[in-house]
């Protein structure tokens, strides 16, 4: 079996998953609704619950959808197949790691960006949006933050089998990088910038964080897998 087969089959798999698509549906329909009532200026009560919920129901889901992805593979017994076929762990695993990430991608842009058309017929409203996105957002910071979170969900995967203690590890890995990020923040990064050290310290060490974070958990990933037994 080819790679680009396997990654077909696994975003043909993923497109198809009708509960997640009925929950992504759920909440796009949500983030509309809280992004119009913003714009049509609706009632406190009922702009507050479509708001709080909406962010909940955004963070369960970037929880959730991916380690469904991930595990899917070891529920259903599917990875000893793949590999008996001939397909090397190590290349596997880059795929998987690919189709997941884009089919999150996409499901976030829909539920995110989809809604924000919406308020294209309010074009205050939208240049509001889309001048906080700019100016807000850093681009890669943000792309390097969200693989790092999906390849760390990944390896509590692999680490687990698939099973549900793998979201306690992750947040387990969580809390031990967010312990390191800010003892080499205050240690080292803040001192340099009262020495009068460049803003952008900030956003470099963001970044080069993200970067040893990935490398780091692709190996262990790897190392867990190679010696796996299926």
């Amino acid at each position: 079996m080819e790679l680009k087969d396997i990654f077909k089959m696994e975003m043909f798999k993923n497109s198809n998953d009708r509960s997640y698509l009925i929950v992504i549906a759920i909440l796009t329909g949500m983030a509309a609704a809280a992004s119009l009532s913003s714009v049509m200026s609706t009632g406190f009560m009922i702009k507050l619950p479509l708001i709080v919920f909406t962010i909940l129901g955004l963070g369960i889901f970037s929880l959730l959808y991916p380690f469904h992805l991930l595990n899917t593979d070891y529920k259903n017994r599917v990875m000893s197949l793949i590999f008996a076929s001939g397909v090397s762990r190590e290349k596997y695993y880059f795929v998987k790691i690919g189709a997941t990430i884009l089919t999150c991608f996409i499901a976030m842009f829909i539920i995110l960006f989809v809604p924000i058309l919406f308020s294209f017929f309010y074009p205050n409203f939208f240049v509001g949006i889309m001048q906080g996105l700019i100016e807000k957002i850093e681009i890669l910071p943000a792309i390097l933050g969200f693989l790092a979170y999906i390849i760390t969900l990944t390896t509590s995967v692999i680490i687990t089998k698939g099973k549900i203690s793998g979201i306690f590890l992750f947040f387990g890995f969580l809390f031990l990088l967010s312990i390191i990020q800010s003892t080499i923040l205050f240690s080292v990064v803040v001192p340099l910038l009262e020495k009068g050290g460049n803003e952008s310290l900030f956003y470099h060490f963001s970044s080069a964080f993200s970067i040893v974070q990935i490398v780091l958990f692709v190996l262990i990933s790897l190392f867990v897998l190679r010696r796996q037994d299926l």
